[in-house]
């Protein structure tokens, strides 16, 4: 089984390495990395990740009008027919198996389903009270989540089966997408649109950990006017929106068995 991930990010230098090598550890074999409007080191770190990790890595800048599409479309177009699955996620949010050590033995009873994607729920993570950002990882930094009936948990994020060619398009939002036998959550419940609020989120056997927050200074320096690829680079999130969304109720570790693996990768991957 051959998976890939697409991801389309802004200026996240200091964790692309970290993204990259935990997908790979869980089971993703090919990148492909649309880098929006970054001005910070990203394109370096890309240079050296790709002497390890199979990375298509795009430039997109202002001229698109909502840019995360095109850039799915142009992924699922260009390598779609190479993969098994390919899976649509953001650089802050990190999708594995629940239980299972590889995402290919997760997907693994999904394969002679009559389904054509699977649609994954977040799990929203808050600033576990760092103000100003730490060093090291994003997966071991933030360890306190909000409760499973936090609204937005029930926000989806697409694995789309590959080789279905042209019958696959982006939707009107970046969360789901039209195919011929519609996406199904891992419960095998439909899943219409981004966001099921009517369904309760499952998280038995696939999840996103949404890293949706990290530090308050973060927020203040960097995302409150960073835009989004769908919304608008104008964007602007309220104050109230940090609020809403630093919600520490739950430590949840579930992720902690990847990180040893994951930091031995990251050794050898960055070795001068």
């Amino acid at each position: 089984m051959k998976l890939a991930i697409c991801t389309i990010q802004r200026d996240r230098a200091p964790w692309v390495a970290e993204w990259v090598a935990f997908h790979y550890l869980v089971g993703f074999r090919k990148f492909i990395f649309f880098a929006h409007r970054c001005v910070d080191a990203t394109h370096h770190t890309l240079q050296r990740l790709q002497k390890v990790f199979d990375i298509q890595a795009f430039i997109i800048g202002d001229d698109l009008d909502r840019p995360q599409l095109h850039a799915y479309q142009h992924a699922y177009r260009h390598f779609g027919a190479d993969v098994d699955w390919m899976a649509f996620v953001d650089g802050d949010e990190f999708l594995f198996p629940s239980t299972d050590e590889s995402m290919e033995s997760a997907l693994a009873g999904y394969e002679h389903l009559h389904l054509s994607a699977l649609g994954v729920y977040w799990l929203c993570f808050g600033s576990g009270g760092h103000v100003t950002e730490p060093p090291g990882l994003i997966t071991e930094n933030y360890t306190r989540r909000a409760p499973d009936d936090f609204p937005p948990n029930h926000h989806v994020k697409s694995i789309v089966r590959g080789g279905l060619g042209d019958a696959v398009h982006v939707s009107e939002n970046s969360h789901v997408f039209v195919t011929p036998q519609g996406t199904f959550d891992e419960l095998l419940r439909p899943v219409t649109k981004g966001c099921m609020a009517e369904l309760q989120p499952s998280y038995s056997r696939l999840r996103i950990n949404h890293y949706v927050c990290q530090s308050h200074d973060f927020f203040k320096k960097f995302k409150q006017h960073s835009g989004a690829p769908d919304a608008g680079k104008n964007m602007v999130r309220p104050d109230s929106w940090w609020l809403e969304h630093d919600r520490n109720d739950v430590v949840d570790s579930t992720i902690a068995r990847f990180i040893p693996p994951m930091k031995a990768l990251l050794k050898e991957a960055l070795r001068p």
